[in-house]
């Protein structure tokens, strides 16, 4: 799966070269929808529908905006601890592995993949994020590591940094 381009920000659907252990579902409206909640009950500390999530701010969701054959627009909504393209990119491979047909994911609006917004003078107007409750995303990237791969929580996959 592909970052999206900064001026589009699209999703093409990665090779088929994994194996998937659920049967692939046909691209419908319906599936869509299954999928998308499938993908947000997976991935439990990047949306907001989770309790432990809503406790720290975290308040993001992804929804199905249009389908048109194999190419499908959804929205990202709330605040998210991870980055937004973080976000875009795990739903667009959980998707694009449940529902093989599809050949691409676009965001409703360029700027829904967009973390920060700026004013025409340059300033920040708006930050997108949930807040850094514990301090762990910025003292991970001042340290040089992507905060998004181990997420907010530092009990998910036993990873902790010591400073």
């Amino acid at each position: 799966l592909l970052v999206p381009p900064a001026a589009r920000h699209t999703l093409r659907a990665p090779s088929r070269c994994t194996v998937s252990m659920v049967d692939p579902l046909p691209c419908t409206e319906g599936n869509l929808i299954s999928v998308l909640e499938e993908c947000k009950a997976e991935n439990d500390d990047m949306f907001g529908c989770h309790p432990r999530c809503a406790e720290i701010g975290i308040t993001g969701d992804v929804d199905l905006v249009d389908i048109e054959g194999p190419f499908v627009t959804i929205a990202l909504s709330g605040r998210f601890w991870h980055k937004r393209r973080t976000v875009l990119h795990r739903v667009g491979v959980h998707v694009s592995q449940r529902i093989p047909e599809i050949i691409e994911i676009t965001l409703e609006d360029p700027e829904m993949a967009e973390d920060f917004e700026y004013n025409e003078d340059g300033e920040l107007v708006l930050d997108k994020r949930s807040p850094d409750f514990n301090g762990d995303r910025e003292m991970m990237a001042f340290n040089g590591y992507d905060p998004d791969q181990r997420g907010p929580f530092p009990d998910k996959n036993s990873l902790s940094f010591f400073v």
